[in-house]
């Protein structure tokens, strides 16, 4: 199995979720929070509208003051920086038209250094039957854990390092995913010129322009 310790404990929850008669996609509503104790920081809850309305319905950080305004409703694609929205549109698609799951990883930078994030994605059904919610869960590999994942939604072009699509019945997806040539300019650049640093609190960023008016 590609997943282990807390995502394959979220792909076993799913796994055993109970289904209406003759749908194989568990529906939205068999979640119960309680269920997922450990997990419940670690997830998020996505539902498309259409293949670039996804607003995120729920996540699970402890609090918004890692973020300059509240999350809940935004688009995720506010959250992916513009050269990422094609693929980040197929890999929402694969995981629902499909459907299966996705296992992305990618490298994120931190004050402490360079850290490993490891992303599910699963499909869950709507009222009517259709696949259109995504549950998802982050975490830090190689690490102890850490529970205020806030760039679990943030998809930039120089971070991903790999994407893997789990069957969960119905194969896998044929999606080419194009990852972009590095550019060491851009990965190099400063956190106040990131484009995903308008999510960051307003006394972060005071903090940090102070700093460097100093």
């Amino acid at each position: 199995m590609p997943v282990s310790g807390v995502l394959e404990h979220l792909l076993e929850y799913w796994q055993e979720l109970p289904r209406p008669e003759g749908q194989y996609i568990p529906p939205k509503a068999a979640l119960t929070p309680s269920d997922l104790h450990e997990l419940l920081p670690r997830i998020a809850l996505l539902k498309r509208h259409n293949r670039y309305d996804i607003p995120i319905r729920m996540m699970g950080t402890g609090s918004n003051t890692h973020w300059h305004n509240p999350h809940i409703g935004m688009n995720a694609f506010d959250f992916t920086s513009p050269q990422m929205h094609e693929n980040t549109a197929r890999l929402y698609a694969a995981v629902l038209d499909q459907p299966c799951a996705a296992l992305l990883r990618k490298t994120v930078e931190r004050k402490s250094g360079p850290a490993d994030v490891a992303s599910l994605y699963l499909p869950l059904a709507d009222t009517e039957g259709n696949a259109s919610y995504i549950i998802s869960c982050s975490i830090y590999e190689d690490r102890q854990p850490i529970v205020d994942i806030t760039d679990r939604l943030i998809l930039d072009q120089q971070n991903i390092r790999q994407l893997e699509y789990i069957d969960l019945g119905y194969g896998t997806p044929e999606v080419i995913f194009d990852r972009p040539t590095p550019n060491p300019a851009i990965h190099s650049q400063a956190k106040s010129e990131k484009w995903w640093n308008r999510f960051m609190p307003s006394t972060q960023k005071g903090a940090h322009h102070k700093k460097l008016d100093s």
